[in-house]
């Protein structure tokens, strides 16, 4: 079995980059695929405090790469959802593309679908590692600042056509009417990258992660366009 990679990017922080990764992973579990969500964030990790799992982790896969754990072992089930399961790249560092490879070959092969929450400002991997069904996820803000941010990181091709997909987030219509946020059209057009979805802005969404609940499961408005943009990339 080899799991369908989404790999999860953006150019600036507090776009809801991570926000974005664990709703889709949270999705793809809840469609019964068999999920990982690995976090490459380093010391900016928080998937692993809404999943309830910060005291639990313990173990990373820079462990794994040395020896001292098996992969098993790194790998720590989502108590709330039966099918997903968490990874952290390392506890204490960002990591390269690089050195993702050999982490991404092997989880590759243990799930339906592996969802990569990639630090802020990198979107590159390796040839190898993403295939023709596979995703980037460039999440950002339809505003200036995000929108040259975004530009930079689809610079850079695609290896083996694999696809690049936008996905706005934190649209507020009040910015929207004063023209400092654009249109889903507009930021299509601006970056020639087709738009996956729009996300408004939603102030429940701290509140429920608070309860341990991601984004996809808010109280708000947020809910709703999460479910509508990621659904069909994880359905049967």
């Amino acid at each position: 079995m080899m799991g369908r990679v989404f790999a999860v990017c953006s150019g600036s922080g507090g776009v809801g980059k991570t926000t974005v990764a664990l709703s889709l992973a949270v999705c793809a579990s809840k469609a019964g695929k068999q999920t990982i969500l690995l976090d490459a964030s380093g010391p900016a990790r928080s998937a692993d405090l809404i999943l309830g799992l910060s005291g639990a982790v313990s173990l990373d896969m820079a462990d794994v790469a040395a020896g001292d754990a098996t992969m098993e072992a790194a790998l720590y089930p989502a108590v709330r959802y039966p099918l997903l399961r968490f990874a952290c790249a390392s506890l204490h560092d960002e990591v390269t593309a690089p050195e993702l490879s050999g982490t991404i070959l092997a989880l590759h092969s243990m799930c339906d679908v592996l969802v990569i929450d990639l630090p802020t400002g990198q979107a590159a991997l390796e040839e190898r590692m993403l295939t023709g069904e596979d995703m980037r996820i460039v999440v950002l803000r339809p505003d200036d600042a995000s929108i040259r941010s975004a530009e930079h990181l689809l610079g850079g091709a695609l290896p083996s056509g694999a696809q690049s997909m936008l996905l706005l987030n934190r649209i507020q219509p009040a910015l929207l009417r004063a023209g400092q946020q654009y249109d889903d059209q507009t930021v299509q057009m601006t970056l020639d990258c087709p738009v996956l979805g729009a996300i408004p802005e939603d102030r429940t969404i701290p509140l429920s992660a608070a309860k341990g609940r991601p984004a996809i499961e808010c109280d708000g408005p947020a809910w709703t366009a999460l479910s509508r943009a990621l659904s069909p990339l994880v359905g049967p």
